[in-house]
This record gives C-alpha cells, sequence and structure tokens, in this order.
C-alpha cells in the first residue's frame, strides 16, 4: 500500500569526542521531513515551554478541572510574556502530554509566508520553529476556528501526541485519559472539549481535498456545515452538543497513515458552568468515519456518503446539534485545488538560506554547490550529502545538509 508505515518496524578529550558525536546524531534526527501542504499550511517542528507560572488563581467565574479531575492550576504571565513577544498570542496545553507551549500569531503572515516556521517564541532563529496560530484565522484568538499548526517531533516534543489518538483506528482508552484541553490567553484561562480527530491528505494524488483551513466564516450555516464534515471524519463519535453560537479550535499536525497525511483534532470551548464529564463518557468509536478517497482505493470498503449539515438536519440526523435550527446564509464550503509548483528552501548548518528555487510539482530541486561548515578546535566537518531527498517534489521543502564531524589529528 502506498506509503503505509510498518507499524512493527576515559581521558576527557575522549569523552568530549563522544558527547559531541552523539548530540550530531541526535541532531540530525530530530530534522524530520518538512513539508508544507499543497494549499500551503506550514507545520513547525519545536519550542520551548517558558517562561510560565503556577498559581492556585482560577479563571475568573469558573474553576477549570483538568481530565483527572484536580484543580487546573497552570496560569502564563502575560505581562512578561510581552516583554519577550508581543506576538505571543496564547498558551496551548493538553493535561498529562508533552503539548504545553507557548502560540505565535504574526500579522504579515499569508499565502507561502508564515513567520514562526523557523522561529523561536523570542523571534530567534529556530529550525523547529514555533506553534503558530494560521493566518486564515483571520482574528486570531478570537476567530470561530483558531487553526494551530505544530510538527509531529521524533523526540516527542510539540504536537507528536496527538497522533496517539489513533492511527487507522480511534484509541478510546488515550482519548478519555485526554478528552480536553487548555487554551488561555490574557483574556483567562479557558478549557475546550476535544470533538473530533480525524486524518486528513494533502496530494492531489490521494484524491478530492476537505479544506479544514477555514478560520473565519461567511454564515451560520457555513459554520455548521464546517463541523458536521469534521465530526463525519472524526475516529470518534463524541456527543457533546455544538451550535452556531460556540466557537473552535484545531490542532495540526503531520501523520504517516499514508505520504504526508495530517492529524487533526479539534475542540469547543466548554461553555460557562458546563459540565463534560457525561459527554467523555459516553464517547465511542465511530464506526465509519470518513477517509480520503485513497483509503477506500487500499481497502475496497464503502465510503459513506456524506451531505450537508441542513440535509442532514431535516432529516433528523444531528442530534448533538442544539442550536436555532434555522440558519441563515449559504452552508457552501470553498474548495481548495492543489498547487502546481512547491517551494525547496536549502539551508546551511547553521540555519542560513543558501538557495530558495520554485520547483513544478512531480519535477526535481537542483543541489546548490556543497555546503561548508567551519573547523572547530576539535574537529573538522565534512559535508556528506542532504538530509532529503528533493527528486520528486510534492510538497514545501526545506532541505538541510549532512555534516560528519572528524576528529582532528592532534587529538586522536
Amino acid at each position: 500500500m502506498e506509503g503505509k508505515i510498518d507499524k512493527n518496524r576515559i581521558p576527557v578529550m575522549c569523552v568530549l569526542s563522544i558527547v559531541l558525536l552523539i548530540m550530531a546524531v541526535v541532531g540530525a534526527l530530530l530534522l524530520i521531513k518538512f513539508c508544507g501542504l499543497s494549499f500551503e499550511t506550514a507545520t513547525p517542528d519545536e519550542a520551548p515551554t517558558d517562561p510560565v507560572v503556577e498559581t492556585t488563581a482560577p479563571a475568573e467565574n469558573t474553576t477549570p478541572t483538568t481530565p483527572d479531575g484536580k484543580e487546573y492550576t497552570l496560569t502564563q504571565d502575560w505581562d512578561e510574556l510581552a516583554k519577550i513577544n508581543k506576538e505571543i498570542v496564547g498558551w496551548i496545553h493538553v493535561p498529562h502530554t508533552q503539548v504545553n507551549y507557548p502560540v505565535l500569531k504574526h500579522e504579515g503572515d499569508g499565502v507561502g509566508y508564515q513567520y514562526y516556521i523557523h522561529r523561536n517564541y523570542d523571534q530567534s532563529y529556530l529550525f523547529a520553529g514555533s506553534i503558530f496560530i494560521d493566518y486564515r484565522s483571520k482574528q486570531g484568538v478570537d476567530s470561530r476556528n483558531i487553526i494551530t499548526h505544530g510538527h509531529n517531533m521524533n523526540n516527542g516534543t510539540m504536537y507528536h501526541d496527538l497522533v496517539n489518538y489513533g492511527e487507522y483506528e480511534g484509541d478510546l482508552k488515550f482519548y478519555k485519559k485526554h478528552p480536553t484541553l487548555f487554551f488561555n490567553t490574557p483574556k483567562g484561562v479557558e478549557q475546550w472539549m476535544i470533538f473530533s480527530v480525524y486524518k486528513t491528505s494533502t496530494l492531489e494524488r490521494h484524491g478530492e481535498f476537505f479544506n479544514y483551513l477555514i478560520g473565519d466564516f461567511n454564515s451560520d450555516a457555513q459554520f455548521m456545515n464546517y463541523v458536521y464534515n469534521v465530526k463525519e471524519r472524526s475516529l470518534f463519535d463524541v456527543p457533546i452538543p455544538i451550535n452556531e453560537d460556540d466557537q473552535i479550535i484545531t490542532l495540526s499536525t503531520c501523520s504517516y497513515e499514508y505520504t504526508d497525511f495530517r492529524t487533526v483534532v479539534v475542540a469547543r470551548k466548554i461553555r460557562p458552568g458546563e459540565s463534560v464529564r457525561k459527554y467523555v463518557d459516553a464517547t465511542t468509536l465511530n464506526e465509519d468515519p470518513l477517509w480520503p478517497d485513497v483509503y477506500y482505493t487500499d481497502y475496497s470498503t464503502q465510503r459513506p456518503e456524506l451531505t450537508t449539515f441542513k440535509t442532514e438536519l431535516s432529516r433528523d440526523n444531528v442530534e448533538w446539534y442544539d442550536g436555532k435550527g434555522k440558519l441563515e446564509g449559504n452552508e457552501w464550503l470553498p474548495a481548495v485545488a492543489g498547487r502546481k509548483t512547491f517551494t525547496v528552501t536549502f539551508i546551511n548548518y547553521d540555519g542560513s538560506i543558501i538557495d530558495t528555487q520554485s520547483v513544478s510539482h512531480g519535477k526535481s530541486a537542483s543541489a546548490p554547490a556543497d555546503p561548508v561548515k567551519p573547523s572547530d578546535d576539535y574537529y573538522d566537518y565534512v559535508f556528506k550529502g542532504w538530509q532529503q531527498d528533493f527528486s520528486a517534489v510534492n510538497c514545501n521543502m526545506t532541505v538541510a545538509p549532512k555534516f560528519e564531524p572528524v576528529l582532528k589529528e592532534k587529538w586522536r
């Protein structure tokens, strides 16, 4: 099957040499393939979690709790964070996971450019980047759908834990231990309940795109149709009610059920005074979630019927809806055509850009001249090629060099 991952698959100077070699190997392992969606999604790699302050003060008018029932006491010092970077607009935390990071929003982001792909939360260069809000959520933290991106890192950091909700089917045990998340802003601590975890494609050959990158909506009808589409794709059947007055947040990361797939987690802000324990307890696996077309090609199974929210509402098939019912506006969701060209960026050992190329889909990028990494007191560095294959480009790529450290003769 195409693109699937097999699930079963001393002297002081000597000490220094060993440590440096280990660091080089670990550094290489942390650099994973960096591809954006064919319609300009980008997901970063890693960002530190400091600074953070623990207090015992709950958010105004509510006392949020973690999934195990304990009072939630993690808050941020927003004045101190603003001194570091005014573009830190939120903090995302999934209790009992490593998802616990500042969230950035850069006003200059747009098609083909998202600032924090290769920048830390303090705006310093970091190949791993930061978690950030997609430019299509134009209202930032006030968007109806706050779209965030974070990389699935091999070392378990950033949004890696999101894939633990399930691969080809949902992990109900993991979900029930982690059914909520916190997205905090200077306005206070806000708890959100996860109501959908689904897989989506990024490549044209995998079939029609589902455009989940809609941050703001033209009408209540369009918003509810989006929610309907998200729920129909979910690995879980979560019975929490949702209506046109709710706000949602989306967490997107790379996953590898097929080449360049995404795992997408969507949560609804918990309403004031609302208890969600009964919804968590009643959550079950979705027996027939909607997958991208490539899934049905491989498994030769029947693709479930997908209509629209208004159609299913008229058939009394949306028990989870508790809104007004008479929704104004068009419910049509904009589609996104796949791109025909992609950007390939070659960087040096220090992250500086060597060359940027626009490459047609399926074509090869041209390798620049071999980069050079300066020697230090103990090592010379030999260029050993590039860390990624860029012979048949099908996504935006950042390509880093591989250098082998060679201990200088006087230290051997």
